[in-house]
């Protein structure tokens, strides 16, 4: 459906956390954070994910250097070493201390301006594994190596949920939530002696629709062809009926098999053609298929390496990074030369 006999109207919309991915045990300790609440109340829309806990193994500080380094530990497979170069850090840059304190753990970093935990004292810089991840893809300066953290993001898609009313704050983590609930209660330990709340990861996403018009020459333009209006809650309605139909997390109940279609979704709306893609650098795996999001650390866009979901009409589909079009082409050596160069180099030799 048009939205006149002139003018096409279509929507691609990113997902994009509000805040770093925290644990269901971190939820507890959070909640009741201020700071941290207001930041959580900018989303309508969330995941709930597992995956085995992360930590810091072989952990050293360089009490000269003021570096970092450990391996970064999932399971008994995935290891990637991790430098931290405390010095770089923006907070600790622009801190006026002259020296720091650095409290470490296997699973969290903090860097203090002062004595650790003392009156006077504050937490300049902090690294659960979830955040480090999330600085990471965001290009933090101050971390180093840790080239596998795409890898690290991986988890298994358990729920996909909307606050219809309100934010997610208050529909996952204020109240009571009957499906996170179900998921701390049914899933077994992804790894031997650790605790289900620590392997079950919040994910709370900001919806940003990008609305795209095109008029024939025609057009009779309008107020209305220039207001930008849409309907936020509507947008983010039919995105979980996207996931949700494709991937069918196991803990929905609701599958919505006959999406698009759907009362409150965008069906029948004036858009010819809308989409969702996820803009960090996480995957989402479920027992009836794979969604991959992507971020560019430099300039916090999306890139090819990321899945998404069209839906044009009655056919909605999931298009495949590297199958369905052209991933993003792996960076080059800065010294690298094109292949043909080097065979005119070879041949002009000696």
């Amino acid at each position: 459906m048009t939205a006149s006999a002139t003018s096409t109207k279509s929507k691609v919309t990113f997902l994009e956390t509000v805040y770093p991915p925290i644990s269901n045990q971190e939820a507890v300790w959070l909640r009741n954070d201020p700071e941290v609440e207001a930041l959580l109340r900018q989303s309508d829309f969330y995941m709930i994910g597992g995956r085995a806990e992360a930590k810091y193994l072989n952990l050293v500080i360089d009490p000269d250097t003021y570096v970092i380094t450990f391996d970064f530990a999932i399971g008994d497979d995935f290891r990637d070493p991790v430098d931290i170069h405390i010095c770089d850090l923006p907070a600790v840059e622009e801190s006026e201390a002259e020296s720091f304190w650095i409290e470490a753990g296997d699973k969290n970093i903090r860097v203090w301006d002062g004595p650790i935990g003392e009156p006077g004292s504050n937490v300049l810089e902090w690294f659960t594994t979830e955040k480090l991840i999330w600085d990471r893809s965001r290009g933090r300066a101050g971390i180093e190596r840790f080239d596998r953290y795409r890898e690290a993001a991986t988890y298994d898609l358990l729920y996909v949920g909307i606050a219809k009313v309100g934010d997610s704050f208050d529909r996952l983590i204020s109240n009571g939530h009957k499906a996170r609930m179900e998921i701390l209660g049914n899933e077994p330990q992804r790894y031997p002696g650790a605790r289900v709340t620590d392997e079950i990861y919040l994910f709370l996403f900001n919806v940003q629709p990008q609305i795209m018009t095109t008029f024939e020459p025609d057009h009779d333009f309008e107020n209305e062809d220039f207001s930008g209006a849409y309907d936020q809650k509507r947008i983010v309605a039919d995105a979980e009926k996207a996931f949700v139909s494709l991937l069918k997390p196991e803990y929905n109940v609701v599958k919505f098999a006959s999406y698009p279609k759907g009362a409150d979704g965008l069906y029948g709306s004036d858009f010819v053609r809308y989409g969702y893609a996820i803009c960090e650098a996480v995957s989402f795996n479920t027992a009836h298929g794979r969604i991959r999001g992507s971020r560019d650390a430099a300039t916090g866009f999306i890139t090819n390496d990321a899945d998404s979901i069209f839906v044009e009409g009655s056919t909605v589909k999931l298009f495949v990074s590297g199958v369905d079009f052209p991933a993003e082409p792996p960076p080059r050596a800065a010294n690298a030369a094109p292949q043909d160069n080097q065979k005119e180099d070879n041949q002009g030799g000696v």
